[in-house]
Formats: C-alpha cells, sequence, structure tokens
C-alpha cells in the first residue's frame, strides 16, 4: 500500500514551531518530525517525504540543507519558506516543490502537503526484488503469467516477477491501478483512451477490456479522469 506521508519542519522558532504543529494537527497530522536547526536536521538525515524548511537560519541556512538533501536524500519533496524574497533564486532544486512566504498560513500548508501525496501516488517504489525497484509511474500494465507476473513498462522492458497479479493490484490500487480482466491490471495514469472494449495505452498498445468487468472499468477510468482534474486545480 502507499505508504502514511513522513513530514518533518525545520524551524529555530519555537513560536513558529507551535503554530505550524497546531496547523498539521488540524489537518490530521499529528506524528511530524521536528528539527531546531540545520545542524541537528544534518546530523539526524532522516527519511522524509516531504520537508518545510525555513531558508534564513542560524550557522547552516535552509540553502545548505537543501544542498545536501539533494545529495543524501533524493526522494524528499522540500517546501520553502522565509520573510525574504531576495533569497529565494538561490532554492531552486529538483525536489523543491516551492517557497511561502511568512506567516504560513493553513490553507498553504495543506496545499504542498496534497502536491506530495500527488507524486508519492505517482513515484510509487514497486520491488522487482530486495534490490531493485522501478517508479509506479514507469509501469504500463501488468500481465498474470502462470505463478508470475510480467510488468511492462514505459520503455519496453519487461520484468518478470514471482507475485500473484491479485497481491499486485492490492499494493497498487492505491497508485491509480485498475483490472480489467483476470490476466491483466492497468495503470490509468498510462491509459490513453477506452474504446467500445478495450483500452489503449500511451504507447498505443490495446488491451481487452472483460465484458464482465466492462462497465466497472469505464466507470472507474471516469472517475479517475475527474479525480486527475482537481488535483490540476492544485498547480
Amino acid at each position: 500500500m502507499v505508504k502514511i506521508m513522513k513530514i518533518g519542519i525545520c524551524e529555530d522558532s519555537i513560536e513558529e514551531q507551535t503554530q505550524y504543529l497546531n496547523y498539521f494537527k488540524k489537518l490530521g497530522y499529528n506524528n511530524i518530525a521536528v528539527f531546531n536547526s540545520g545542524e541537528e536536521l544534518l546530523k539526524k538525515m532522516p527519511s522524509l517525504d516531504l520537508l518545510f524548511l525555513d531558508i534564513e537560519m542560524d550557522k547552516i541556512s535552509g540553502i545548505q540543507v537543501k544542498n545536501i538533501f539533494e545529495i543524501k536524500r533524493k526522494n524528499t519533496y522540500i517546501v520553502f519558506y522565509t520573510k525574504h524574497t531576495e533569497v529565494i533564486k538561490e532554492g531552486f532544486g529538483a525536489n523543491v516543490l516551492g517557497f511561502i512566504y511568512k506567516p504560513i498560513t493553513l490553507h498553504e500548508i495543506k496545499l504542498y502537503i496534497d502536491k506530495t501525496s500527488i507524486k508519492l501516488e505517482q513515484n510509487y517504489p514497486v520491488y522487482i526484488n530486495n534490490n531493485t525497484y522501478v517508479s509506479s509511474d514507469d509501469i504500463l500494465y501488468i500481465e498474470a503469467d502462470h505463478n508470475y507476473t510480467v510488468l511492462y513498462m514505459a520503455d519496453n522492458y519487461k520484468n518478470l516477477v514471482r507475485k500473484s497479479i491479485d497481491n499486485w493490484l492490492t499494493e497498487l490500487a492505491p497508485c491509480g491501478f485498475i483490472r480489467i480482466h483476470r490476466s491483466y491490471i492497468v495503470n490509468m495514469y498510462n491509459i490513453n483512451h477506452i474504446d467500445a472494449s478495450s483500452i489503449i495505452l500511451v504507447n498505443g498498445h490495446r488491451l481487452n477490456i472483460s465484458r464482465k468487468m466492462l462497465s466497472t472499468t469505464k466507470e472507474a477510468f471516469e472517475n479517475f479522469q475527474l479525480k486527475l482534474f482537481n488535483k490540476s486545480l492544485l498547480y
């Protein structure tokens, strides 16, 4: 299943820490990792999904923290907050979602939590074996093959895994995967469109939908497209 989001804040003001934690609590997040300085954060180097990071801190700045996280914690998304617009140009990075001007509001925190949730859903790590994983976003569909399943990738590569298609569906349904046939589950992010009896993927490949699952597949895809439209309003 998609993991519960791990969130951290790095802020050297106790008063502002308290205010932000109250916001998180209102949004239903009670287990937030709090760091009083850049030094403390870098010493612990926690694995986080989302980090709210003050740019202006004593000794080690938020920019310096971001530069190190880009090397050691590439999977952490960062949101900066600041009182000074002139420092923003230094804060851009691959995993920087955006900037908030102090004082932070509840709406802004929710906005970036929602954005991170979207990214985690699309980039969920799917393990091929103990040492290798791929992003769920790169899987077009999964096909049952006796005691194995075949993962068909966007780059035309195939991965053979000893795992049932039922187990894959249980794991990947929260990431937008749907069963269209007893032998197929498909990543709805990679569906181009659905015609009378089949789905057409973004690479042009066509898969037949079983008659029994046709109406539920079409309904699920319509709801999924509506969900994507609503999410697009966040950007």
